[in-house]
């Protein structure tokens, strides 16, 4: 199915601003948890914010909530921000909705697992809220988006960012047989088989052949297949990767067998990483007391681990033109 005119434009309005960029990848391709309702803690009477993380040992700070746009009232409807304190759960407006981070943690889970799952989701949500918040970006979430429409459409997303960021004249084309590239045509254990992504500078140049996964796993028969022809027959084009992976993205930056790989949020899963190493016991708010230092975190975190974001995609391919 084509991309829809909406989701085309709000790659358009915002091109040249990773973050935003980032929030409507993000946005789009939503995957609703379970674990939203874990926001609305309860609090005592005449009980501020801080007092109830450290009270109930959480693992996120509800300031990252409040300083990235969302509002937060006592049981009795008055707002926290005016002095509210009413016994009872607090309400979020807008309300609370995460994104489901770690497929390796269950909804079932318990303990710590549970409190390392809520503040990943939770820290990610407040850094989403406050790009969208900033920025002005219009997305909306899809409450249910199975997990093919969801690689589909970050592919679709892909491509039309990188059409409407590469030099005119440059193509980006998907599911091209590979016996259409120049190298395997003729051979006889190419196959049937397709590539992903392709992109073609203006001269029909085949610059570099790129895997879109919206999550990675370890059972990656397909790729593999894919690759094999074009290493053997095609060792000067590079072949890359795209990605939204979060738990395993420090193992695709050490161990992916593509040449670079590259992410829709490095800074967010850097942030992501470091709560989730919070050891039980310690306070957020004493780690990262507000979201400037959770971002401050993320970025140097992302740095460490050389995960670069979708901006540097577009600057290496445009780079290729200056290769003989």
């Amino acid at each position: 199915m084509p991309l829809q005119p909406a989701k085309k434009a709000l790659i358009e309005q915002h091109l040249g601003d990773p973050a935003a960029l980032s929030a409507v990848f993000l946005g789009l391709c939503w995957n609703e948890s379970n674990c939203a309702s874990q926001a609305q803690i309860e609090i005592e009477k005449n009980e501020d914010l801080a007092a109830a993380c450290e009270r109930l040992d959480l693992g996120w700070n509800p300031g990252w909530l409040t300083e990235s746009g969302f509002s937060v009232y006592d049981s009795d409807g008055t707002s926290l921000a005016d002095g509210g304190s009413a016994h009872g759960p607090v309400r979020w407006a807008p309300a609370v909705r995460t994104h489901r981070l770690d497929d390796k943690v269950p909804d079932t889970a318990t303990g710590h697992r549970k409190r390392r799952r809520i503040a990943g989701e939770l820290a990610v949500l407040a850094l989403w809220m406050q790009a969208v918040t900033e920025r002005n970006v219009n997305v909306d979430r899809p409450v249910a988006l199975d997990r093919n429409s969801r690689g589909t459409l970050f592919r679709d997303l892909l491509i039309h960012f990188l059409q409407c960021s590469l030099p005119q004249g440059w193509q980006v084309r998907h599911e091209v047989p590979l016996t259409h590239i120049r190298g395997l045509h003729m051979r006889r254990d190419v196959g049937d088989r397709k590539s992903d992504i392709l992109i073609i500078d203006s001269g029909g140049r085949l610059v570099a052949a790129l895997s879109s996964k919206w999550t990675w796993r370890s059972d990656r028969g397909t790729e593999a297949a894919q690759m094999v022809p074009l290493t053997r027959y095609r060792p000067d084009v590079p072949y890359a990767m795209a990605t939204a992976e979060f738990p395993r993205a420090a193992g695709v930056a050490r161990e992916s067998i593509e040449d670079r790989t590259y992410h829709v949020c490095p800074d967010w899963v850097g942030s992501w990483m470091a709560v989730n190493e919070l050891p039980a016991g310690s306070s957020p708010l004493t780690q990262w007391p507000d979201l400037a230092a959770l971002k401050q975190e993320g970025m140097s975190r992302a740095h460490a681990l050389g995960l670069n974001g979708l901006d540097a995609l577009v600057k290496d391919l445009k780079n290729s033109g200056t290769i003989l």
